[in-house]
């Protein structure tokens, strides 16, 4: 009997208490919520990292266009009739896409309006389907989840000088946009009463009575390693206030963003910089880096701190949020002359 009540007695303390299982939950708690910062860190490290890549990857499909043709593609071009085409479709040839490119026919532009104006039907059909077909070459991991984009666009807007005619497509994500060039509104700040000879980046645009020659290596007179090619600019055809969807900006604007990495809107991005807040203000503002992803505003990612670029050269540079607003111009610029110092 004495033995009995010594086990029942041991039986009893081998349980636990209300009260500890408690403790334990809290300790789990306590360190699950320590280890999810890092779990999510470590995540957006890979997502920055195929991020990189995909620009190293863009640069090396540059690099071997300009190898083949003598020149970088135009950031977008736009002929008489309104054939108009952007920079990232010259490039599938280089970036393993030989099918889509095959599919492509560049005689004939890729919106709903182009059979319309003239062109052959079948060809614009093709090219609407080409565009919209979602490419991980385009679309940087740490972006939202929008897949397609519906754009609907007067064709003035892309100041070509041509009779205004809505334009309207439905595109496939593209999160990297073409470095155009400097907008006037961020150089009075950047420049002061000095500024340079060019506000252009590498890829600029040709329009009837424009330019006719294509960019080289020897137009980046700043040095490639000194000049941006292509930036992130996530997120549309929403427009982003910081983090944040602005629903009023986006009814207004989102149609004009140039989200999609086969539309030509893609290829015409010459920022003027917003408020730190994400606000437009009335004539652009010193933020130029994840303050605004618009359209002619700013640059924009996800990841913390500032976003990626593919400079000239073909290397990709983390440029921090906070950069000097002169030394941001400066790269931006191919002949400015300027020299940016460190970054």
């Amino acid at each position: 009997m004495i033995f009995h009540r010594a086990s029942a007695s041991m039986h009893r303390r081998n349980g636990f208490t209300l009260v500890e299982l408690l403790v334990v939950i809290a300790i789990i708690g306590v360190l699950i919520a320590l280890l999810l910062p890092a779990v999510q860190q470590a995540r957006e490290a890979a997502r920055r990292m195929q991020c990189t890549n995909n620009l190293k990857q863009l640069g090396l499909a540059f690099h071997n266009y300009h190898s083949t043709l003598g020149c970088f593609p135009f950031g977008w071009n736009i002929s008489a009739d309104l054939n108009i085409q952007g920079w990232s479709l010259q490039l599938l040839p280089y970036l393993e896409q030989a099918a889509l490119n095959d599919k492509y026919d560049p005689r004939a532009p890729a919106f709903n309006e182009a059979a319309a104006a003239g062109f052959n039907a079948a060809a614009v059909t093709g090219n609407l389907e080409v565009i919209q077909t979602p490419l991980n070459a385009f679309m940087c991991p740490s972006a939202a989840a929008e897949v397609l984009s519906d754009y609907n666009v007067p064709e003035d807007a892309l100041e070509t000088g041509l009779p205004p005619v809505e334009l309207t497509w439905t595109a496939a994500r593209g999160d990297y946009s073409a470095t155009a060039g400097i907008r006037g509104a961020y150089a009075s700040l950047a420049y002061g009463a000095n500024p340079p000879p060019s506000r252009s980046g590498v890829l600029w645009e040709t329009v009837p009575g424009g330019r006719t020659s294509c960019p080289r290596v020897a137009d980046v007179v700043d040095g490639t390693s000194n000049t941006f090619m292509v930036g992130e600019r996530l997120g549309g055809p929403s427009v982003y206030k910081l983090r944040k969807i602005d629903a009023t900006l986006t009814t207004t604007y989102g149609g004009t963003q140039g989200g999609g990495w086969g539309d030509a809107l893609h290829g015409d991005h010459w920022p003027q910089g917003s408020l730190y807040d994400g606000s437009l203000g009335t004539n652009g503002g010193a933020c130029i880096i994840n303050c605004s992803n618009g359209r002619g505003v700013g640059f924009f990612s996800f990841h913390p701190g500032g976003a990626n670029f593919l400079m000239c050269d073909g290397s990709v540079r983390f440029i921090p949020s906070t950069i000097e607003g002169f030394t941001f111009a400066a790269l931006m610029t191919a002949a400015g002359g300027e020299v940016p110092g460190d970054f």
